[in-house]
C-alpha cells in the first residue's frame, strides 16, 4: 500500500490533515517553490536551499516522488545526472505557494 493510500485511509474525513501529510514540514513547500520555474538538478536544488542537508534533501525528494509531487529523471551519463520537475499535482500547488510567498513578503 502506498503512502498516499495509507494517509487516505487514516485521514479520509479530514482533507487538510491528508494534504499536510503530503506537503507539510519544513522543506517540502520550499522545494516545490524552488522548482516552480522548471527542472533542476540535485546540486542546483541544494544550492538554492543552502540550509538543507543533502541527506534531508534526498529524503524529502524521495517522499515527494512517492506522493507524485515531483518526477525524477535519471540520465545514463558519467558523472550521473538527475533532474527533478514538478508533476501536474505539484504545479497545482504553485498558486497557493505564490500567495503564501506574497503574504510572507508583506509581514
Amino acid at each position: 500500500m502506498s503512502k498516499i493510500e495509507e494517509r487516505n485511509i487514516q485521514c479520509n474525513e479530514c482533507p487538510m490533515t491528508y494534504v499536510m501529510g503530503i506537503i507539510g514540514g519544513k522543506w517540502k513547500p520550499i522545494i516545490i517553490y524552488t522548482l516552480r520555474n522548471g527542472k533542476l538538478r540535485f546540486g542546483q536544488l541544494a544550492a538554492h536551499i543552502p540550509a538543507i542537508s543533502r541527506k534531508v534533501l534526498t529524503e524529502q525528494l524521495k517522499d515527494m516522488e512517492q506522493n507524485n509531487l515531483i518526477t525524477r529523471k535519471q540520465f545514463n551519463e558519467i558523472p550521473p545526472r538527475v533532474e527533478y520537475t514538478l508533476t501536474k499535482p505539484g504545479k497545482e500547488l504553485l498558486p497557493i505557494f505564490n500567495q503564501l510567498n506574497d503574504w510572507g513578503a508583506r509581514l
